[in-house]
């Protein structure tokens, strides 16, 4: 019986320790598809895309971030240089900082939308000048709805 406890026991903290698979939205920009990994709580956009060492082109990151929020991003411990997008809450492209490159030790730039913004897309550097992508783009991010402000 105690074994079979244990077994059980470990099964359970293996399965709780595998990552979830991250959800993904599939969305056009400047005419190509592009798969965006989503994140939207606290914890997965702090980690954001640190520690990757290669993104594709038509992959990407989507920040989703509670309305009025002006979120700040900055490329500490990055391996690869990106393009961000900020995008406003009606998905209109309001600001680009192209071909961010990644920064090794602190003190790091930081990248800030200077009004309340909705999302930022994070994508391979280049990316924003290869599809034409300019300020004012009507983005397609399939409806997504408005998060709540966070809990305090």
């Amino acid at each position: 019986m105690v074994a079979l406890v244990r077994r059980w026991g470990l099964l359970g903290c293996l399965l709780f320790s595998l990552p979830l698979q991250a959800q993904t939205l599939t969305t056009t920009l400047g005419g190509e598809p592009h798969l965006l990994q989503l994140v939207a709580d606290p914890d997965s956009r702090r980690q954001g895309l640190m520690g990757r060492a290669e993104l594709n082109p038509g992959e990407g990151m989507l920040f989703d971030f509670p309305a009025g929020t002006r979120p700040a991003i900055w490329m500490r411990n990055m391996q690869l240089a990106l393009d961000l997008l900020f995008v406003d809450d009606q998905a209109r492209l309001v600001h680009v900082f192209p071909r961010v490159p990644p920064c090794a030790s602190t003190p790091c730039d930081v990248y800030q939308a200077d009004r309340p913004l909705r999302f930022v897309i994070e994508v391979p550097a280049g990316t924003a000048e290869r599809l034409g992508l300019r300020v004012g783009d009507q983005l397609d991010l399939a409806g997504r709805e408005s998060s709540p402000p966070p809990p305090y």
